[in-house]
């Protein structure tokens, strides 16, 4: 998982620049990340230590930058499974060579762009640090090669982190509703509109959500998803015409990867543009 081809339905690679983070909310309570590192012991202690992965593991984005281009396809790469880029407590000159990297596979001349090669994907619990940790050329002008998103794993987080997401970003972004631990309102009135009243977060002010990813709690302590929270995110995508991705779903006792809803399998991604 560190950087390979990766399980992850949503994505074609997984790439880890580091291995190590903090539980910060509900979500985090069975990590699948910090259960893993009990098996393999990427890091000493969960919570407190931090490694950095290998040369090597960091030359790879550039390998399937490099294919993508001659393929003529568009790759998404995660960044990253086993830790948060935006974690206070991850050395900054990390980061640094990090988004060096990022900047190293944008290989699309300026006549392609959008046509192929990699498209990152940013996952973050701590959104308020996007716009203290990001570099400053990036801040208002977004690279079209990351998407940024958050995870919202109940209506707490999500009243919590899509609106910061939203007015630190204004490039392209996602919403992670996994593990989905509660019911997700996306219209409800949550959020003050600067231009007068209250909207949802799928249409808020700066922008909106452009992608959402839906999933249950795997593992053996997993909390069950109720199938009525997939199908009321999933109908307020439809309804805004917003890609939505059911990724897992426990049927019939069983954790089943890409399975219907309502007779069909959801598994939209945004359009490469």
């Amino acid at each position: 998982m560190m950087g390979e081809k990766t399980g992850i339905a949503w994505t074609d690679h997984t790439f880890n620049p580091w291995i190590g983070c903090q539980k910060i909310s509900e979500g985090c309570r069975n990590c699948y990340a910090a259960r893993d590192n009990n098996r393999y012991q990427w890091v000493n202690e969960w919570g407190k230590d931090y490694r950095r992965t290998s040369e090597q593991n960091w030359k790879k984005p550039i390998q399937w930058a490099k294919q993508a281009v001659n393929d003529g396809v568009i790759r998404r790469v995660f960044c990253a499974s086993l830790a948060d880029v935006f974690d206070p407590n991850v050395p900054q000159e990390w980061r640094e060579d990090l988004w060096d990297l990022i900047r190293s596979t944008a290989f699309i001349e300026e006549t392609e762009i959008h046509s192929s090669g990699l498209e990152w994907l940013i996952l973050t619990k701590r959104p308020e640090n996007i716009r203290k940790m990001l570099p400053l050329e990036w801040q208002d002008y977004p690279p079209y090669y990351i998407r940024m998103g958050v995870t919202a794993e109940n209506q707490e987080m999500a009243d919590k982190r899509i609106l910061i997401l939203l007015g630190s970003w204004s490039g392209k972004n996602f919403l992670s509703y996994e593990p989905a631990i509660g019911p997700l309102d996306l219209w409800g009135a949550k959020y003050d509109n600067p231009n007068g009243g209250k909207t949802g977060a799928i249409t808020s002010w700066p922008g909106m959500i452009q992608w959402l990813i839906c999933g249950a709690e795997s593992g053996p302590a997993a909390r069950p998803m109720d199938i009525e929270w997939a199908r009321s995110v999933r109908d307020q995508c439809v309804a805004a015409n917003v890609p939505f991705f059911l990724k897992q779903m426990v049927v019939d006792g069983k954790l089943n990867v890409l399975p219907e809803l309502d007779g069909k399998v959801w598994d939209q991604f945004p359009k490469d543009d």
